[in-house]
C-alpha cells in the first residue's frame, strides 16, 4: 500500500464537519432498503449500462453522500463541482464529498451509523476502521447482486481481494484493488543516510535501527528520529514484521504465527510483543519519538514537513528494486513532501493476508436510499480513468497539471493535496505523480500490479472472522485496549509494569473468549477449504 498507508494511510489527509445530507428525489429511490435490489430487467439498459449515453431522461436525480477519511482540504468543494459535472451525465446523481479527518474518521462515522441518518456510500477498512465489525453491526448493505451487473468492475480485481471481504459468503463492500501485498521495512530521509554515511541496506530488523536513531537524536535536533502515531504503530499495521497474521482485525485478541496456521494466539502474550514493547520503551525514554506519541492518531503535517527522519514502511518494491529496474525513486517519504526523499528497505518479504487485502473498502449504508445508483457511482471509480483521478487528484489545471499522458505534477497551493489514490476504486487507473518513481511508468505501474496478482497467500487467505457471537466481547476488549495499548506500544509507560495489567484488563474485557470464537471459526473454515 504505496501511499499510505502510511497513513493510513497516512497515509496522509482527512477533516470536515460532518452534516448529513438526506438523499433522495423519487418515491422510488428514497425507500430505505438494506437488501439488494433485484436485477433491472435486460430491457432497463441504463441501470445495467449507465455509462452507455446521458443518463437524465431514464434514472430520477439523486443525491449520493460519500464520507471519506484524509487530512483538510481547502478546496474541496471544487473537487466535488468538477467530479459532479462528470457524473451527472452518466448516472444522474449529485455525490456530495464528507471529508473526515483520519485522527477522528472512525469515532465520527461511528456516531453517523448510531444514529441510523441515512448516507450512502462511506470508506472502510478490515484493519483500522473495523469493516467486519460494522458488517456484524448490520451497518452496511450486501452487494453480491449488485457486483454481478458491473462485470468490469468485478473482473479488474482479483478474486483473492473479494474473498477477502466476505463475511459469511456474502460482500458487503467493494475493495479497492492498491499496492496491498504486505511487504515490511522502513523508511529513511536521504539526506541523513548520505549525510552520515549509514549503511541503510544492512538492516534486517527494527532494533538495528537503533544506531541510526541515535546518530539523528545527537545531530539533528529540528528531526523526529522515529515517527510513531496510532495509525502507524508497527505491531498493529505490520504484524508479519513479528511473525504474526491478523485474523479479523489487528485490535482484537488472537492472530496466527505465520509459521504456524493451526493455533491462535494472543498476540499481546507472545515475546515478540514483549520484545517490540520494549524496544519502544528504550527508544521513547532516549528521546527518538515525540513526547506525545501514545495521544497521536496520525503525522500527517509532520510527514508534510519533512520532520521524520526515519519511519515505518509498508513496501511492497523498495529502493533497491527500483534501482534494479533502472528507475529514478524518490522513495515513499516524497508521497508527502516531494523535497523530501527517502531511501525504502524492505526487510519483511511481501505476503498477501485477508487484513491487506481487505485494507480499504467501499461500502454502501444499509441504510441509504440510494443503494443501487451508489453502486453505480462505485463502478464508475472503479472503470472510468476521468471520474477516478477527478476524485483523487482535482482539478486539472489548478490543483495538478499533466507533464506526460499518464504523469501529474502535483500543486501544492491548489488546495487539495490527498495522496491516497489507494482510497479509492481501481488505483490501475491513477496518474502517476511527481512522488512516484521515473524511467518507465508502464514497467512501475505493471511491476505493484504482478506484484499483488502473484502475492504469496497467507495460510488463511480468505478467512473472515465474524464477531457476532462475541460482539459484547469485542466492545469491552476494544475499550481495555484503548486505555492501554498506545501507552505501551509507543513506549510511554514501563512494559514491566503496565503489560501485565494490560493483559489482565484485556482478560477481564473477554479476550479468551474471543480467542477461543476464533479457534472454533478457523477450524470450521480449514474443514471446508482443504
Amino acid at each position: 500500500m504505496k501511499r499510505t498507508k502510511k497513513m493510513l494511510k497516512s497515509v496522509l489527509a482527512m477533516g470536515l464537519g460532518f452534516t448529513i445530507v438526506l438523499a433522495g428525489c423519487s418515491k422510488q429511490e428514497n425507500k430505505v432498503n438494506t437488501d439488494p435490489p433485484e436485477p433491472a430487467p435486460a430491457t432497463t439498459t441504463k441501470e445495467t449500462a449507465p455509462e452507455d449515453k446521458p443518463a437524465e431522461t431514464e434514472l430520477p436525480p439523486v443525491d449520493l453522500t460519500y464520507y471519506f477519511p484524509n487530512s483538510p482540504q481547502q478546496d474541496l468543494q471544487s473537487v466535488e463541482d468538477n467530479l459532479n459535472k462528470l457524473v451527472q451525465p452518466k448516472i444522474n446523481a449529485t455525490i456530495h464529498l464528507k471529508l473526515i479527518d483520519w485522527g477522528t474518521y472512525e469515532e465520527k462515522m461511528k456516531v453517523i451509523m448510531a444514529s441510523g441518518e441515512p448516507y450512502d456510500i462511506a470508506w472502510t477498512a478490515g484493519n483500522l476502521n473495523n469493516y467486519f465489525q460494522n458488517v456484524a453491526n448490520g451497518a452496511y448493505a450486501p452487494l453480491d447482486e449488485l457486483i454481478e451487473k458491473y462485470p468490469d468492475m468485478k473482473g479488474g480485481i482479483p478474486d483473492m481481494f473479494w474473498n477477502a471481504v466476505k463475511v459469511k459468503g456474502q460482500i458487503y463492500g467493494v475493495p479497492v484493488f492498491q499496492q496491498s501485498t504486505a511487504g515490511y521495512g522502513y523508511e529513511i530521509q536521504k539526506a541523513v543516510a548520505d549525510k552520515y554515511k549509514l549503511d541503510w541496506k544492512s538492516i534486517t530488523k527494527l532494533s538495528d535501527l537503533t544506531p541510526f536513531l541515535e546518530t539523528v537524536k545527537k545531530n539533528e535536533p529540528n528531526l523526529i528520529p522515529w515517527e510513531y502515531s496510532q495509525q502507524a504503530d508497527p505491531f498493529q499495521v505490520a504484524p508479519p514484521m513479528f511473525g504474526l497474521e491478523t485474523l479479523g482485525d489487528p485490535k482484537t485478541p488472537g492472530d496466527l504465527y505465520l509459521t504456524d496456521a493451526s493455533k491462535v494466539v494472543n498476540q499481546y502474550e507472545t515475546p515478540e510483543f514483549l520484545e517490540y514493547v520494549t524496544l519502544m520503551r528504550e527508544w521513547y525514554t532516549k528521546g527518538y519519538l515525540r513526547k506525545d506519541a501514545a495521544t497521536l492518531k496520525e503525522t500527517a503535517s509532520d510527514r508534510k514537513a519533512g520532520k521524520n527522519a526515519l519511519m515505518l514502511g509498508q513496501i511492497d518494491n523498495d529502493s533497491i528494486a527500483f534501482e534494479n529496474a533502472g528507475m529514478d525513486a524518490g522513495g515513499r517519504m516524497s508521497n508527502f513532501n516531494p523535497d523530501t526523499q527517502s531511501y525504502d528497505l524492505q526487510f519483511v518479504k511481501p505476503l498477501l493476508t485477508t487484513d491487506k487485502a481487505s485494507a480499504t473498502i467501499t461500502a454502501i449504508s444499509a441504510n441509504s436510499p440510494n443503494i443501487e445508483r451508489a453502486m453505480m457511482f462505485i463502478n464508475l471509480l472503479n472503470t472510468d480513468k476521468e471520474i477516478y483521478n477527478a476524485l483523487v487528484w482535482g482539478v486539472e489545471g489548478k490543483h495538478y497539471k499533466k507533464v506526460a499522458e499518464n504523469r501529474i505534477e502535483t500543486n501544492k497551493e491548489g488546495g487539495y493535496q490527498i495522496f491516497s489514490p489507494w482510497e479509492f476504486g481501481n488505483m490501475t487507473l491513477s496518474y502517476l505523480f511527481e512522488g512516484d518513481p521515473k524511467g518507465n511508468d508502464e514497467k512501475y505501474t505493471q511491476m505493484w500490479i504482478d506484484l499483488n496478482k502473484n502475492a504469496t497467500p497467507s495460510n488463511a487467505l480468505g478467512f473472515v472472522f465474524d464477531f457476532t457471537p462475541v460482539k459484547a466481547e469485542k466492545a469491552n476488549v476494544d475499550a481495555a485496549f484503548t486505555e492501554l495499548y498506545y501507552a505501551l506500544a509507543s513506549g510511554s509507560v514501563d512494559p514491566d509494569k503496565y503489560l501485565p495489567i494490560f493483559i489482565d484488563k484485556l482478560k477481564k474485557a473477554g479476550s479468551d473468549t474471543i480467542i477461543a470464537e476464533k479457534q472454533k471459526q478457523l477450524d470450521e473454515w480449514r474443514a471446508t477449504n482443504k
